[in-house]
């Protein structure tokens, strides 16, 4: 379901953007920009938190007060921050979008909080609990709410930005009423002395999850004071274009981890994560190249024309998750050999490095700015973990070959933003060329062998002989 959210969202992006201006998505943009640092603040690694120790003891009664003093801490730290947004709101909206009629947006956000804390923690402690069903009931929960907000608040309502932020707010609502029936009985007596420790275990991994969402969407906060609303708006659709990537590889992500965790404790399998790597790796560049050199054509089908100014970012955005996918590949490294700090460490860096670029780059350039702020950003934990790990629990990664091939498909992304005007079936056809280019390049760089290319074509025309039915 990780990925199930942005594809939901994509989905509804054509209706969307057919209704809204590009200005009022940039409005709607950034207040869900400040409901997703209330979110990440007003939690305090408490979902984290609770993964981590809701096993401690194996017992019913000691998850119950875990569960209970998490739900209690959560709520002590979320409370006094909606209530906060909600009266400051106004001041907010002043402050933001020089528009005192904004301000009940603000209001709805901070009158939420609540809900998304408990929508947040109760379907974890079902996760942790190993409850499948519950996690299908919230799941389904969470879809239907998204599809009838989206319904009721943006296209039957026509409400605009303030459709946009009733939508979560819907959801989170419906979410905590549901998982609060469903799990009332999970939930017991809060403990002093667990809610101590729980404050001390939020309060380690509070920054780097800070970090992490500095990362995605601090840029917001600099760009509403330095460009209009519309280009906000750009700015906005291309990242949710962006987010394909996103959608394509989140299956692979999803169990990228567990799977090889599985196996990397013996040494000799290493061999194997890396050529999994350099696999995972290639897919997710030529998916990102493919992205930003049709953004252009996938704008004109799921939105509209006053929306075609946002296609030269797309594929610039998408370097967002070649980097998460490269961070993915790190990370599990980094967790097969115990090396949480390094995490940390590397994600802050990147967090202040993205900020201090920011600081600089948009007040002159933009957007554009805020883009080059979001590359730099990503890519140097990618560069960092790596040095980091690379003693101590080394991976033969083909680091030299995959770096050519990260350069060469920037080379080539940059090649078809600067295309001549051509009739649109040429047009077509050189992007395809260009895209073909990279596996091509790959294949030069030995990233992929002849022989390897064999195997996959073998092993897919097997899975699809399988597929025809015997009395064919």
């Amino acid at each position: 379901m990780q990925w199930a959210g942005p594809l939901l969202s994509f989905i509804f992006t054509p209706i969307i953007t057919r209704i809204l201006s590009p200005s009022d998505y940039g409005v709607a943009d950034f207040a869900l920009t400040v409901a997703s640092a209330l979110g990440v603040i007003s939690l305090f690694a408490m979902p984290q938190t609770l993964m981590t120790h809701f096993n401690d003891q194996p017992n019913e009664e000691w998850q119950r007060r875990l569960l209970g003093s998490v739900l209690t801490l959560a709520l002590i730290i979320g409370i006094p921050i909606g209530l906060l947004i909600f009266l400051l709101a106004p001041s907010i909206a002043q402050h933001t979008y020089n528009n005192l009629n904004y301000a009940h947006l603000f209001q709805l956000i901070g009158g939420a909080v609540t809900f998304g804390v408990i929508m947040n923690i109760l379907p974890t402690a079902a996760q942790a609990k190993l409850k499948i069903r519950w996690g299908m009931i919230f799941s389904a929960t969470t879809i239907m709410a998204t599809v009838i907000g989206n319904i009721l608040f943006i296209i039957v309502l026509r409400l605009g930005a303030t459709g946009i932020i009733l939508t979560p707010v819907f959801t989170s609502i419906s979410v905590s009423l549901v998982s609060l029936l469903v799990m009332h009985g999970l939930i017991g007596r809060p403990s002093l002395n667990l809610i101590k420790m729980l404050f001390y275990s939020g309060a380690v991994l509070f920054p780097t999850l800070i970090a992490s969402w500095a990362l995605l969407l601090i840029d917001r906060f600099f760009l509403i004071n330095y460009v209009s609303t519309e280009a906000l708006g750009y700015y906005a659709i291309a990242g949710k274009v962006a987010s394909l990537l996103q959608v394509m590889i989140g299956p692979i992500v999803v169990v990228w981890t567990p799977l090889s965790l599985s196996f990397l404790s013996d040494p000799i399998s290493r061999q194997r994560y890396a050529i999994m790597s350099r696999y995972f790796i290639s897919v997710v560049l030529i998916g990102g190249l493919g992205l930003g050199l049709f953004a252009q054509e996938i704008l004109r089908v799921f939105t509209r024309v006053a929306y075609l100014p946002a296609a030269p970012y797309v594929g610039f955005l998408a370097y967002i998750y070649v980097f998460s996918a490269i961070s993915t590949v790190l990370y599990t490294n980094a967790l097969a050999d115990k090396r949480l700090k390094e995490i940390s460490i590397a994600t802050v860096i990147g967090a202040v490095v993205n900020i201090i670029s920011n600081f600089i780059l948009i007040p002159q350039y933009g957007v554009w700015g805020a883009t080059v702020a979001t590359l730099i950003g990503y890519g140097i934990p990618v560069v960092l973990l790596y040095f980091l790990l690379r003693k101590r629990f080394p991976i033969p990664y083909p680091i030299k070959k995959l770096t050519i091939a990260i350069v060469v498909q920037f080379c080539l992304l940059i090649v078809g933003l600067f295309l001549p005007q051509l009739t649109f079936s040429t047009l077509i056809i050189v992007k395809l060329l260009l895209v073909l280019c990279l596996p091509s390049s790959f294949l030069l760089l030995g990233l992929f062998t002849p022989f390897e290319i064999w195997q996959g074509w073998l092993v897919f025309r097997g899975l699809m002989t399988r597929r025809v039915p015997d009395s064919m």
